[in-house]
């Protein structure tokens, strides 16, 4: 599989294989662990969507996606395709990993999930101000094309928590924007600087699977016509379905391809 980014193409298994080699995944293992442990109350409030991650924790949630049994890969798979493709007329989204309010890949969780709860007060409302600006702006631009965006999905963005805590019920603060910079340094170990500064490399899952099976351009005009299908009474599930049956045979001519070309392992 190959994972574009902008007008970069990267190979995924050799950029696993390289982060491997380079030992940058016990490197983001160190980043993580010096987090302070905390205890919350589970209730999965800030699960409604796949948060935005580091290129090279991308890497590090599909190597242990790729050691799962095949049929849970291809659920995970399907479930990034309907948040991509239908969140935004969805109340009910949340995480492709998260399942009876417990995340299934908990010891991988991204940067974005363990700064969760963890910053301070006036960050976290300026963050959610602006996600729920952009939130307006992007229902607005929908709606221009005649898609109604419920409102229950514009205001509900949820950046950060108040009920966070260490082992003894006190309040804990990182410095967000240093642990960002820690593992951006990572990600320009395996990117050109030019595609790290220009796009952060900081996308969701779902926007990265989308990214090495259509162009940008085409994502964008698939999710235009069937957000308009479901609003006018087509079943989402329905949709679903008939994208995931192109996506099985589009990966099905790559294989051919690759396989008539002798560059399929």
């Amino acid at each position: 599989m190959s994972v574009g980014l902008g007008t970069e193409q990267v190979n995924l298994r050799h950029a696993v294989r390289r982060a491997k080699r380079q030992k940058l995944f016990a490197s983001l293992a160190r980043i993580y662990a010096s987090f302070p442990e905390t205890e919350c109350e589970n209730c999965a409030r800030c699960c409604f969507e796949s948060p935005g991650i580091f290129f090279i924790e991308y890497l590090h949630l599909m190597e242990e996606i790729g050691g799962l049994p095949r049929a849970r890969q291809e659920l995970l798979k399907r479930r990034a395709l309907g948040e991509l493709l239908f969140s935004w007329v969805d109340p009910q989204r949340q995480c492709i990993f998260l399942e009876s309010s417990r995340c299934t890949l908990y010891q991988r969780r991204p940067l974005a999930c363990r700064l969760f709860g963890l910053v301070s007060p006036s960050d976290r409302e300026q963050a959610e101000l602006e996600a729920r600006l952009a939130a307006r702006e992007e229902a607005r631009r929908l709606g221009l094309l005649g898609i109604r965006i419920p409102e229950e999905i514009v205001i509900r963005a949820l950046v950060s928590c108040e009920r966070v805590r260490d082992r003894r019920g006190r309040e804990v603060r990182v410095d967000a924007d240093a642990m960002a910079a820690r593992v951006a340094r990572l990600d320009e170990a395996l990117l050109p600087r030019q595609v790290v500064v220009r796009e952060f490399c900081f996308l969701s899952l779902p926007e990265r699977l989308a990214m090495s099976w259509w162009e940008g351009d085409a994502v964008e005009m698939m999710r235009i016509q069937l957000l308009r299908r479901a609003q006018s009474g087509e079943r989402v599930e329905d949709l679903l379905g008939e994208v995931w049956e192109m996506v099985a045979v589009e990966s099905g001519k790559v294989r051919g391809e690759r396989r008539k070309e002798g560059r399929w392992r």
